[in-house]
């Protein structure tokens, strides 16, 4: 009797100890899958691997171009980022999203972010897209026959028949505005004379400039082409003919300096990435319209090869900032500080509220 205990006793035994060594094969084959799966998360797809990073822009603008090449190109990509743009609200929103948090990097021109500096915010500029003036002034053929001018006409003849005149612009007293009363006001002529009627949009200019509601309007590219093609009238100044507007801080990349200082390796990779779009554009206008050509609906790629031409000169380096060129971009908007609200002449010497810093780093090599 005790030796049948013993053995049902060794069967209990033995059957528990393989229970156990099932269970613990089961753990250990459960680790192992676990470890599969966490090397399956470390080979996950490029995509998916890439940083997420937002750029606020105030429209759809050509002038744009770089950034738009730099996402088409896959330029962001090497630089392990999936750059999202949210566009639309013009300046006051792009800051808005800024600050919020919703975006990382803003591109606007200077009056949005100096504008912010006067309400206490603490940005820094990193990048300028273009490093002139992009608008163009196009007059309907009538004021141009009346006033006797052409293109060809000297730039004092042109500025002077501006006087007087009505001009459409996204917004009565935006940049457009400012830039082209400044431009009367250094050629000595009186820049109260010019009416500015709100027109928002390229083919709403043209309309107008048809119908003979303003005699011309400003935009930055495609703007004279269109009105061309439109009949609605010509080109008559590139704004970037003065010297003064031929070396300015143009649709610049700004961010919050506290986000540059957290995160120094993806502002580098941000400014390569547009460096190298920068410089696409310039070198290679038909190859970067044709990859952009979906972000202008009714644009033909023609039209926009045509432009990044014209806007060549604009693509200096990879983006490189001066003194002079923020200077010549402020100076405009404190004259005309009741319509642009920037109330302050900001100190503009490197390392303030602008840096080259990234954009060395950058192209070092």
């Amino acid at each position: 009797m005790k030796k049948n205990l013993y053995f049902i006793f060794l069967a209990f035994l033995l059957f528990v100890l393989a229970a156990c060594g099932s269970s613990g094969g089961s753990n250990s084959e459960s680790e192992a899958s676990g470890s599969d799966n966490q090397d399956s998360g470390d080979g996950l797809s490029e995509s998916e691997e890439l940083t997420d990073i937002t750029f606020a822009e105030p429209a759809r603008i050509l002038s744009f171009a770089p950034l738009y090449v730099a996402i088409e190109s896959g330029f962001f990509e090497e630089e392990g980022i999936n750059a999202q743009i949210s566009s639309g609200g013009g300046g006051s929103q792009v800051t808005a999203t800024l600050l919020s948090g919703d975006s990382q990097f803003a591109i606007n021109a200077p009056r949005a972010m100096l504008s912010a500096i006067d309400s206490g915010a603490d940005l820094t500029a990193i990048q300028s897209l273009n490093s002139a003036l992009t608008y163009e002034v196009a007059l309907s053929d009538s004021y141009m026959k009346e006033k006797d001018i052409t293109f060809d006409s000297s730039i004092e003849e042109r500025v002077a028949a501006l006087s007087g005149a009505t001009i459409g612009s996204n917004q009565i007293g935006d940049s457009g505005d400012v830039y082209l009363r400044y431009l009367l006001q250094e050629f000595g002529e009186d820049p109260s004379t010019l009416e500015t009627v709100k027109l928002t949009g390229n083919g709403t200019k043209v309309g107008g400039m048809q119908e003979g509601i303003v005699d011309g309007g400003i935009a930055s590219p495609p703007f004279s082409a269109l009105a061309e093609a439109e009949e609605g009238g010509q080109l008559a100044i590139r704004l970037s003919e003065v010297a003064m507007y031929s070396e300015l801080i143009w649709e610049t990349v700004f961010t919050k300096s506290e986000y540059l200082e957290k995160n120094p390796d993806i502002a580098v990779s941000v400014v390569r990435a547009l460096g190298k779009g920068i410089e696409f554009t310039k070198n290679n206008p038909g190859e970067a319209a044709a990859s952009i050509v979906s972000y202008f609906e009714g644009v033909e790629e023609e039209m926009i090869k045509s432009s990044l031409e014209g806007l060549s000169p604009v693509y200096v380096g990879h983006g490189e900032m001066t003194q002079a060129a923020w200077d010549n971009a402020q100076d405009p908007l404190v004259e005309f500080s009741d319509m642009s609200g920037v109330t302050n002449k900001h100190d503009t010497t490197e390392d303030g509220l602008w840096t080259n810093n990234y954009i060395e780093e950058a192209f070092s090599e």
